[in-house]
């Protein structure tokens, strides 16, 4: 009788673990204090069972956004729908990476953490129901509707109550939000949108008002910045970053200014012009993989420092600005091998 001596191939969540394993020390180090390594793990871990297609993700990207998760006090539990981790496509590095999202109950959570917010309430508004808004210096909403036959979707609002007792509410309609939708990078490469847009429509109009609304609260830093970060994941630029003021140039008096540019062009012109140094472009060095497809870091770490060893200040500076993705990933993935890379940049 032959025995068969093979070894069984690694698991992909297995092999998941065991990266989680290596980098404990480097993970306690970046975690809030309320959440230890083991509890954040077994979160992680949790995560990536919800959603295997997780495992394809760039891993610096996968730890980024449950350490996100992490220092917000958001559960990535699907049944508290306070966050999601989502696989999408960047375009730029060209591959899959992990997205961090907050939910609309995640948002509110926030917004009541700070303790200003007393009260925080996120509404859809149906084509049959009746709707009032009264402005004013009372301003109000009268939303009235049925149990049943309330038509589809045509709005949502978000209202909240302030610690000082006033009263403030949002509004936004079906093509404000819709176009929202649109520009998601919550994206497969195919273009097709991913996530809660495509499996809980009617949860992401409600989160899409309370995260525009949250501009009017008063948040915590992270709160403040995880709300940024969503509304840049989801192309948002609000109105209120641009200074629309108009200047009328039509009546300046550009004479003694182009007086000067004359003159300063004829002086140029007398002195000889410098021969231009050119410098070696600096090249991404890319990183390797492995038949199963994993990145070896370790190797790019120390290609990485024979490079960087040979270069002034400056240049290890445009170095650093072209790699600053990779060192990073490579950080999360092999922090002992990165570390004397990184010592060149101190």
């Amino acid at each position: 009788m032959q025995t068969d001596n093979a070894i069984a191939p690694v698991k992909p969540m297995d092999r998941f673990k065991q990266e989680l394993s290596v980098r404990e020390d480097h993970l306690r180090k970046l975690l809030p204090s309320t959440m230890g390594v083991d509890k954040f793990q077994a979160v992680v871990v949790a995560a990536v069972a919800d959603n295997m297609d997780l495992l394809e993700c760039d891993r610096s990207s996968l730890l980024k956004a449950c350490l996100s998760a992490a220092e917000l006090g958001l559960s990535l539990n699907k049944n508290m729908a306070e966050a999601d981790i989502l696989k999408v496509w960047n375009g730029k590095t060209k591959r899959n990476e992990a997205q961090f999202r907050p939910r609309y109950k995640g948002l509110m959570k926030l917004a009541l953490q700070a303790g200003e917010v007393l009260k925080i309430e996120s509404r859809l508004v149906h084509a049959n129901d009746t709707f009032e808004v009264e402005e004013g210096i009372e301003p109000r909403i009268i939303h009235k509707h049925g149990l049943a036959n309330r038509g589809d979707m045509v709005g949502a609002y978000c209202v909240w109550k302030l610690k000082n007792g006033e009263t403030q509410f949002e509004i936004m309609n079906k093509e404000q939000i819709l176009a929202i939708r649109d520009r998601s990078s919550a994206k497969t490469k195919d273009g097709n949108i991913v996530g809660p847009w495509k499996t809980d429509e009617a949860e992401m109009w409600r989160k899409t008002v309370v995260r525009r609304a949250s501009k009017y609260m008063p948040l915590s830093t992270e709160a403040m910045r995880a709300v940024q970060a969503d509304n840049e994941a989801d192309g948002i630029v609000e109105a209120d970053a641009f200074d629309d003021t108009v200047a009328d140039i039509t009546e300046v008096n550009t004479a003694p200014a182009e007086k000067q540019i004359n003159t300063l062009e004829a002086k140029v012109a007398r002195k000889p012009k410098p021969e231009p140094v050119v410098e070696d472009t600096i090249e991404e060095l890319h990183p390797t993989e492995d038949a199963d497809g994993v990145v070896d870091w370790e190797t790019w770490a120390y290609a990485a420092y024979e490079i960087v060893s040979e270069l002034g200040p400056d240049r290890r500076s445009e170095w650093l600005s072209i790699h600053a993705d990779h060192l990073d990933e490579a950080e999360m993935i092999a922090p002992r091998a990165i570390k004397p890379l990184k010592d060149l940049f101190n």
